[in-house]
């Protein structure tokens, strides 16, 4: 069984934009800030992918797990709800019509996923997601370690990078939980590997419909872009997760990260 912690944390957001937009990075900005949105319908969404298949699990520690994943997750888009409601107050309200239209399509997704695909294509949407964001997070401490940046490059350390601190380091820290329910319930590697890709495409394509409204709110242009973590270490991080041997348990997170996780211990406030 692994280390996990459920942390119910409250961040306390200003009402204002200067957090979550300072104008230093514009393309990392609008992507952390588009990757949010998706949060309240991405993370109920594997909610129920794990609720529904819980009955079937036979391995005691694996129940121990999902269960724990399963409160990481709802923590992660109720902070998340806040923050993004706060940005859709202070964008205005063409933009939020705007960014609300997208993300109606992709709750409406993961409601006809949960309804109608079958157990393991939800469990192997999951399994894609959680190995990327991995992927992501890990690469979001190593930047940061090295003093590139990592989450915000502003220099600072408000609620809005400490919610995503927190947020990636719970990532890092469940890592080996939708991979082993997919070992355990799923199963096969070619398929793992084609599900995966379609997920993250699937994800991928909302965040950049976001990302693209979202920068032209800030005065730049709604041009696509490359996921900014999805560079030298981060692209080999993440090819990484393709590989047949591929063994999220076998990865070791930073020392970042275990400082980050012990600042949210249960019961703080952020």
């Amino acid at each position: 069984m692994t280390d996990i912690t459920v942390r119910r944390v409250k961040f306390e957001f200003p009402d204002e934009l200067d957090d979550v937009f300072p104008g230093v990075d514009p393309v990392g900005e609008t992507y952390l800030a588009a990757f949010s949105m998706t949060m309240p319908a991405l993370e109920p969404y594997l909610i129920r992918t794990c609720r529904a298949v819980a009955d079937r699990i036979t391995d005691h520690e694996l129940a121990a797990d999902v269960r724990e994943f399963i409160g990481q997750e709802a923590q992660h888009f109720q902070n998340h709800k806040r923050v993004n409601d706060m940005i859709m107050r202070q964008l205005g309200d063409a933009t939020a019509v705007r960014l609300q239209r997208i993300l109606d399509e992709l709750e409406a997704d993961y409601r006809r996923y949960s309804a109608d695909r079958s157990d393991r294509s939800n469990i192997v949407y999951a399994e894609g997601f959680e190995a990327m964001t991995c992927a992501m997070a890990m690469t979001m401490f190593e930047e940061a370690a090295a003093g590139r940046g990592g989450v915000g490059r502003s220099g600072t350390f408000g609620p809005w990078q400490q919610l995503w601190s927190w947020h990636a380091a719970e990532e890092v820290e469940h890592r080996t939980v939708a991979f082993g329910l997919y070992e355990h319930l799923g199963r096969g590697y070619p398929y793992r590997v084609v599900g995966s890709l379609r997920a993250q495409l699937h994800f991928q394509r909302y965040i950049d419909r976001l990302q693209r409204v979202l920068l032209e709110s800030q005065g730049h242009p709604a041009t696509r872009h490359l996921p900014p973590w999805l560079k030298d270490s981060g692209r080999r991080r993440y090819l990484n997760t393709f590989r047949p041997g591929y063994d999220p348990g076998a990865l070791q997170p930073n020392d970042l990260m275990s400082t980050v996780l012990a600042m949210f211990t249960p019961g703080t406030t952020g």
